[in-house]
C-alpha cells in the first residue's frame, strides 16, 4: 500500500462524512442563518476539524494501526499520509462550504452572504495547524487509549497555555487588552492580513516539526 493509498482508504472512510458534514453547513449555516455575520472560513474551519478528527478515530475504532503495522508499510509513511490527509480533508471543507455559498447566492442576496477573506481565512488556517500540530504527536504516541477525548485534551491544553500566556503578558506589559489594542491600532504597522501570515507561517513551522515528533513517536510505539 502506497502513501496515496493510505489517503484515498481515509477519503473512502469519511465519504458518509463528508456527505453528513456538507449537509450539516448548508443546513445550520446557510438554511438557518447560524453564526450570522461570522467569516465562511468559521464553518469551513468546523467542517475540517469534523473530517479530520474522524478519519483518525476510525483507524483506532477499527484497529487500523495494527493492520497497517503489519503491512510492507513504513510507520513513517503511515504518519506522513495523515499529515497530508489533513490538508486534503480542509481543502475538501473550504470547497465545499464555497460551494454551497455559491448556491446560496442563486436564491438569496448574495451582499447578504458571508465570503471568503483574506485574514480570517489565513487566521483560521493557523488555527487548523496549531490544533493538530499538538494533536497528532499525541494521537501517534498514546492512540486508542486517550483517542476519544484527544481534541478535548488538545483544546484544553492549547486553552490553558493561552490564559497563561495573557497572564505573563499582564504581569510584565500591564495588561493583555492594552496589547492587543496597540498591536492593532492603525499606527502600529500592523493589520489582520499580517497577523493572519504570521500564524499561518509558524503554524507550517510547528507542523513539520509536529511531523518529526510524530513520526519518533510512533516508530517507538508497541502496538
Amino acid at each position: 500500500m502506497t502513501m496515496g493509498q493510505l489517503i484515498m482508504k481515509d477519503i473512502r472512510i469519511q465519504k458518509k462524512y463528508i456527505l453528513l458534514g456538507f449537509l450539516f453547513v448548508g443546513f445550520v449555516f446557510f438554511a438557518l442563518g447560524a453564526f450570522e455575520g461570522l467569516p465562511l472560513s468559521m464553518p469551513a474551519a468546523i467542517f475540517s476539524h469534523f473530517l479530520i478528527v474522524v478519519a483518525s478515530k476510525s483507524d483506532e475504532k477499527n484497529n487500523n494501526g495494527r493492520l497497517l503495522a503489519s503491512m510492507p508499510l513504513r510507520r513513517r509513511d503511515i504518519v506522513t499520509a495523515k499529515y497530508l490527509g489533513m490538508f486534503v480533508f480542509a481543502a475538501f471543507a473550504f470547497a465545499l462550504t464555497a460551494f454551497w455559498r455559491l448556491l446560496s447566492a442563486s436564491v438569496l442576496p448574495a451582499n447578504e452572504l458571508p465570503w471568503f477573506d483574506l485574514p480570517s481565512t489565513l487566521l483560521t488556517i493557523a488555527i487548523l495547524l496549531v490544533f493538530y500540530s499538538i494533536y497528532f504527536p499525541l494521537f501517534f504516541a498514546y492512540g486508542s487509549r486517550i483517542s476519544q477525548v484527544l481534541d478535548l485534551v488538545v483544546i484544553f491544553a492549547v486553552g490553558g497555555a493561552v490564559v497563561i500566556t495573557f497572564r505573563i503578558i499582564e504581569w510584565t506589559n500591564g495588561g493583555t487588552g492594552i496589547l492587543l489594542r496597540d498591536w492593532l491600532s492603525p499606527d502600529s504597522g500592523l493589520d489582520l492580513t499580517t497577523i493572519g501570515l504570521c500564524g499561518a507561517g509558524f503554524g507550517l513551522v510547528l507542523t513539520v516539526i509536529s511531523w518529526f515528533a510524530a513520526v519518533a513517536l510512533y516508530e517507538r510505539r508497541s502496538l
